[in-house]
């Protein structure tokens, strides 16, 4: 994904020439999305038991709810949060902890759905089931809904649409160094799925005119730095 190596070269230089540093992984799950050196030492805080077992590149797990666990002041360079935001019922509470526990000139990455797009109104309203049978058609995920697997609860509360989070950097003394939208129209896998891409394609236009041009592509990243 081109975003996701544009994302990887802005955590490379910015991190270029640290003898060492300590990185969270919040809500890490089994495994992780951005590659850092050898010179990191990897925390990761999950809720689910199961899931810090199954990610072997951390030195250090935390079973914890990253909305109530209350982590050090100014003790990690890095934070990296992607796709969990969005099933935290208090996801501004996580956020609150990420502004204290960042480092100055530390960065906070966050990856997630807008919830003010297509997907993220489909997400957000639709039942879990429909979440259940959409995993289980598209992904052919034979774990799905087994203990630690997904699909999982999701909230995609207001609080953390991308002017809301752009707010909340202002108001606690962050920068954007970093935003970037990109929708699940360009992933590879879903334009396999061609009937499901055309339908998908079909509805966000009707529905893109419908809120006279208000609703955004599906996902975004955005990286903040203290």
């Amino acid at each position: 994904m081109q975003e996701q190596t544009e994302l990887q070269t802005l955590v490379d230089t910015i991190l270029y020439g640290k003898t060492s540093y300590r990185l969270l992984e919040a809500g890490c799950g089994s495994a992780s999305h951005l590659s850092f050196k050898s010179n990191v030492y990897r925390v990761g805080i999950d809720i689910s038991e199961k899931q810090l077992q199954r990610n072997t590149d951390l030195n250090e797990e935390i079973q914890g709810d990253i909305q109530e666990y209350d982590l050090q002041p100014s003790s990690f360079d890095v934070i990296v949060c992607w796709d969990v935001l969005e099933h935290l019922s208090n996801p501004q509470k996580a956020l609150e902890r990420f502004a204290r526990a960042i480092k100055d000139e530390g960065i906070i990455i966050l990856k997630l759905p807008n919830v003010l797009s297509l997907k993220g109104l489909l997400t957000k309203f639709l039942p879990h089931p429909f979440h259940v049978m959409y995993y289980r058609y598209y992904f052919g995920n034979r774990y799905t809904c087994r203990e630690g697997s997904g699909p999982f609860k999701t909230y995609l509360r207001l609080s953390i649409a991308p002017n809301a989070i752009k707010k909340f950097a202002a108001n606690n003394g962050l920068r954007i160094i970093y935003f970037k939208e990109y929708d699940i129209l360009n992933s590879d896998w879903f334009l396999r799925k061609k009937m499901a891409c055309n339908i998908y394609k079909a509805l966000k236009t009707f529905v893109g005119f419908m809120s006279f041009g208000n609703l955004s592509d599906s996902d975004f990243v955005i990286v903040l730095m203290k």
